[in-house]
């Protein structure tokens, strides 16, 4: 079973995207008449490949790596965005290719040249892949080179976050996929529940719980929303055995008080330094998470019914008193 997640990394750059300082090097534009005509993409190539990006095959993400198609996408990109392109689109993939020799001869004049006046940045990091390139050229460097090596903007800092992002989705996608197959047809509809519940717990508290004043702020909302996933991951992969710790009642009211406790001091802040976090903002979280819990006691009475729903609500109330405890003053 695969539960598809909404475009969540695409709707984060997208609302803070900004532009880039770029082609801030006094050099001429790399043209694709410039590139050897062998490397170029034929006609045949263009129509097959039509629609297809070359970041996906250049580093693997849902797809096998694959540096030829990378390059001939790459081209492609180059020659219908022009100045439109993308941070891991054309120029940028063939800036990497060129210098690392993948998928075609090595190049790295060419390299430099596509890092000094095509590929976007902010100023310090379009000098800093420059020099990258030029030790590399001189022998400084034998190290492969990547667009995310010399990055200096907190823009730039969540791209390359969100590469890896979505090459840990998919692996986490696939590692639970594996584990839930072998699942009863009942299980795996619950299954199926909890992880919508999950998505959308996930997506408040990356959204709402998490500082957005600084520049690496999409940055640090993936990584946040990659803790929560790794967490589920790993709370899925224990119910193959259910093998969860058991908590009592009692302890469960404890922890429930403590919660409420540290839920209230929240509340009650007169002068609360979140950033661009508010009270509101905890409130519509904490609601989704009560919805979260409980599908996690709904889907333990289905996969794992000797666990109490006291335990499973002991357990996520732990880790939620752990999240809101970054508002609290010790």
């Amino acid at each position: 079973m695969i539960y598809k997640r909404p475009l969540f990394i695409l709707q984060v750059l997208a609302i803070l995207i900004m532009p880039l300082v770029s082609k801030s090097q006094p050099c001429k534009m790399v043209k694709i008449s410039d590139f050897p005509a062998k490397d170029r993409p034929s006609v045949s190539a263009r129509e097959q490949l039509k629609g297809k990006q070359s970041y996906k095959y250049y580093y693997g993400v849902g797809v096998a790596v694959d540096y030829v198609k990378a390059r001939l996408i790459a081209f492609i990109e180059m020659e219908t965005k022009g100045n439109n392109e993308g941070e891991f689109e054309g120029s940028s993939i063939l800036m990497m290719l060129y210098a690392n020799g993948y998928g075609v001869k090595r190049n790295l004049d060419l390299s430099i040249r596509l890092a000094c006046a095509n590929v976007g940045g902010a100023g310090a990091e379009v000098e800093g892949r420059v020099q990258h390139l030029k030790d590399m050229k001189s022998g400084g460097s034998e190290e492969a080179f990547d667009i995310c090596d010399d990055i200096t903007s907190g823009l730039m800092e969540g791209m390359c976050q969100s590469i890896h992002s979505e090459i840990a989705d998919i692996e986490r996608t696939s590692k639970v996929n594996s584990i839930i197959k072998k699942w009863p047809k009942q299980d795996q509809l619950a299954y199926g529940r909890l992880r919508k519940a999950a998505s959308v717990f996930f997506d408040k508290r990356a959204g709402l719980e998490v500082d957005l004043s600084g520049t690496a702020r999409a940055a640090m909302v993936l990584q946040e929303t990659a803790s929560l996933e790794d967490g589920f991951k790993e709370m899925i992969s224990d119910a193959a055995q259910c093998g969860f710790v058991k908590y009592s009642s009692q302890e469960f009211v404890e922890l429930d008080v403590k919660l409420n406790a540290v839920y209230s001091k929240i509340m009650n802040t007169k002068d609360p330094g979140w950033g661009t976090v508010t009270k509101d903002d905890i409130k519509q979280t904490q609601r989704q998470w009560l919805q979260y819990r409980d599908a996690w006691v709904a889907f333990g009475a289905v996969r794992c019914p000797a666990v109490t729903a006291d335990s499973w609500k002991a357990l996520l109330t732990k880790e939620r008193i752990v999240q809101l405890k970054d508002f609290v003053d010790e």
